[in-house]
């Protein structure tokens, strides 16, 4: 039971931080539809830009992108953050999952938004 509060309290937690990102991306797909832009390469653009920005991650710029960058000035960074800390590794699970459950997500309903026909 405490795990499934935890869980419910990061979700709600994560809903909370991701709602301005969330508004955002309702305006954009708000233009667009009002524009008549239903450009298949915009609407998975909007969907990959929120999943970057709202996914239910510790801020997917430091975990995702910052590690990767460092592999380009040192190559042995690599090995030391994959099998380094252990609370990197058990990050690397849910990174995996979130990021591309959080686009799937946004892409169906970017799409079944623009594309709906009044």
């Amino acid at each position: 039971m405490p795990h499934i509060l935890a869980f419910a309290g990061v979700l709600l937690l994560w809903a909370a931080l991701a709602s301005p990102f969330a508004l955002a991306l309702h305006i954009a797909l708000r233009a667009l539809r009002r524009r008549g832009i239903r450009s298949a390469a915009v609407v998975v653009l909007l969907a990959f830009v929120f999943a970057l920005l709202a996914a239910p991650v510790p801020t997917p710029i430091i975990t995702v992108f910052l590690p990767h960058g460092f592999v380009l000035l040192d190559a042995s960074y690599y090995d030391r953050i994959l099998h380094g800390p252990a609370l990197f590794r058990q990050l690397s699970t849910w990174i995996a999952w979130s990021l591309p459950m959080t686009f799937l997500i946004a892409l169906a309903v970017c799409w079944r938004y623009v594309r709906r026909v009044d």
